[in-house]
């Protein structure tokens, strides 16, 4: 039979023009074809009432063993008609920034209240609020001519346009004055507006001393005022969220005595998840707004789980029983299996409306059956098991419940009540990085760089780092000293490298004990001496983010001392985190718009090799330095 089939099998190859021909389409098949049959159940009666009566053999046989197993053992209970839930809603009522409180409410987004960070006041920004001042003018005097170019001469002559202003006025700044002086676009910009225009930014410092000489401007000039601050200086105390250790926003908001924290958040997702809560005792003069809702639940719908009629097909996309290749994952698949299977018609679905920017506690629900009996549910987990706080596993795990603060530290893994709805956006509008910032581990020379990549020009674009510096460096290669040479020792075979140069937008973080603090190893920010004009001057940052912040004097004025600059080790990975300084704009409610300027956070993707020598010995003639083996 075998010998016959195996004939019968390959007749083909023996008839004329086939031989090869199954072997040629096979080739021209793809690797991977999916083959599908479809299904059609067909009876031999025209009548489909037998099919679908879904009649046994043997009824008898069929009820004994479903009482044999006992499956008429039933519940004494009805099914759910009606429910009715007893809410309480406290709203937000202030807002933590810098270490000082101010009232919130959902007027504006939480994420507006929370990234928002003052600009950088550049010469782009000096132009364009002067512009916007012009225009303003106009609009008021609007066929007053005479009086608008008198008001934009006082201007002109008071509040001149000025481009290069150290910031602060010392002897090792001739880096950053080089910095400006090779930045062709701010110099075709400086030369384009200066003596054309006043400086729009001292005319909103001294706004009040303006409006005092010329009353008629006093509401036009407020108006400007208050544009300007919400415009680029939206924080007047100088306080922000924005924690440099962590490189994310501390966000902490209060209501009802209760304070919600979001440590670390890195304008990614800010939602309820990201918040733990610590509950004060105290009385708090917050609104709380009691409402008893009612509701018709509706059974829940589980992918995957067998369905109510009997002809009904299932979802097939959930396939419980799929062999995946790992043993230790079926074991979870089969808990999951046995769940859907026999305790998903168990629950039900209940919606519950709030508004946003509110606190939810769910003090209770009714519920009431087709026999019309009343159950009143419990929502915190302890009342419903009828436990102490001090019975062990008493600290039980409820959802959509928000995590005590420092659970960990205090052992105590309860939750506070009620759910936060914080009033975040849903979508957004983000600019492309004004300012971007690479930090990267060097192994090599056991230290971290802050790699500046993209740097603000001062005209509303951005520079490249890399290129910055390759400038610079040949300015300053050019302006050598002709005295330091090596004379007639130019020509050895070797020369000795105290120490090689990186690009000046690498800013170094050494890894250092910080007195004082608990932490073992911190970062801390640097300086790359370069040699410069006959000495050695130190290369300041040129973002935003790494730029030095100075202190101040008991009289409230600005320092010379810088202070330190610190990130937490860990929050610099082995492969990078890349921090962006972004423009946003959101739309709120009622169509209201909001435009702001934030920090955003993500991982980078390589590492950094710096190169960075100390102490070589380096071969003329290559230009590398020796090896220790080549000197034995």
């Amino acid at each position: 039979m075998s010998q016959g089939r195996n004939s019968e099998e390959s007749w083909w190859k023996r008839l004329p023009g086939l031989f090869g021909y199954m072997d040629r389409v096979n080739d021209t098949l793809p690797r991977k074809a999916t083959v599908s049959s479809r299904i059609e159940p067909r009876t031999r009666k025209e009548d489909f009432a037998d099919a679908l009566s879904f009649e046994v053999f043997d009824p008898l046989w069929t009820l004994t063993r479903q009482w044999q197993f006992g499956r008429f053992k039933a519940n004494d209970s009805g099914s759910i008609v009606t429910a009715k839930v007893s809410t309480t809603r406290t709203p937000l009522s202030s807002v933590v920034r810098g270490g000082r409180t101010f009232p919130y409410s959902t007027d504006t987004p939480l994420e507006y209240e929370v990234e928002k960070l003052d600009r950088a006041i550049t010469p782009y920004i000096r132009v364009s609020s002067a512009t916007r001042f012009k225009k303003m003018l106009e609009n008021h005097f609007r066929t007053d001519s005479p009086k608008i170019g008198f008001y934009l001469e006082v201007l002109l002559s008071d509040y001149p346009f000025v481009s290069f202003v150290p910031p602060i006025e010392d002897a090792d700044r001739d880096i950053e004055i080089l910095k400006k002086e090779e930045n062709k676009t701010l110099q075709k910009f400086s030369a384009c507006f200066e003596r054309r225009i006043f400086d729009g930014f001292s005319l909103y410092r001294n706004v009040d001393l303006f409006s005092k000489r010329y009353p008629e401007l006093s509401v036009l000039l407020e108006r400007y005022s208050t544009w300007f601050r919400k415009m680029y200086l939206p924080n007047d105390s100088e306080t922000s969220c924005w924690n440099e250790r962590s490189l994310g926003y501390d966000v902490e908001v209060n209501a009802n005595g209760i304070n919600y924290k979001a440590e670390s958040y890195d304008s990614n997702t800010l939602s309820w998840y990201s918040f733990d809560g610590e509950e004060d005792n105290r009385e708090r003069g917050s609104v709380k707004i009691e409402k008893m809702l009612s509701y018709l639940p509706s059974p829940a719908e589980i992918p995957g789980a067998p369905k109510r009629r009997l002809w009904e097909f299932e979802y097939g996309k959930v396939r419980f029983g799929e062999n995946s290749g790992k043993d230790h994952a079926m074991l979870a698949n089969s808990v999951i299996m046995q769940y859907t299977s026999m305790y998903s018609n168990d629950w039900m679905i209940t919606p519950l409306e709030s508004e946003t920017g509110t606190i939810l506690d769910v003090k209770g629900i009714i519920v009431i059956d087709t026999f019309g009996d009343r159950i009143f549910i419990n929502t915190t987990p302890e009342e419903s098991d009828n436990r102490t706080p001090e019975v062990e596993f008493s600290d039980r795990w409820g959802v959509f419940r928000t995590t005590k603060q420092h659970a960990y530290d205090t052992d105590d893994f309860s939750s506070c009540k009620g759910l936060l709805f914080p009033p975040t956006i849903l979508r957004g509008d983000m600019s492309d990085p004004l300012e971007e910032v690479e930090f990267l581990r060097d192994e090599m020379a056991n230290m971290v760089w802050g790699v500046e990549t993209k740097i603000n020009d001062g005209c509303g674009g951005t520079m490249d780092g890399r290129g910055l510096s390759e400038t610079i460096l040949s300015v300053v290669d050019a302006k050598k000293d002709s005295d330091i040479g090596v004379g007639t020792e130019q020509e050895a075979e070797y020369y000795y490298l105290l120490q090689n140069r990186v690009p000046i937008n690498w800013i170094p973080f050494l890894p250092m004990k910080i007195p004082g603090e608990l932490r073992d190893i911190q970062l801390r920010r640097a300086k790359m001496p370069i040699f410069f004009n006959g000495k050695y001057q130190p290369v300041r940052p040129s973002t935003e983010l790494l730029a030095c912040k100075y202190s101040k004097n008991t009289n409230g004025l600005q320092s010379e001392r810088v202070v330190p600059f610190i990130i937490n080790e860990e929050e610099i990975l082995g492969y990078g985190t890349t921090v962006s300084l972004r423009a946003q704009r959101t739309r709120w409610f009622f169509g209201k718009s909001f435009l702001w300027t934030g920090f955003s956070r993500r991982i980078s993707s390589y590492q950094a090799n710096s190169g960075l020598m100390f102490d070589e010995l380096i071969r003329r003639e290559d230009d590398k330095p020796i090896q220790f083996e080549e000197l034995k």
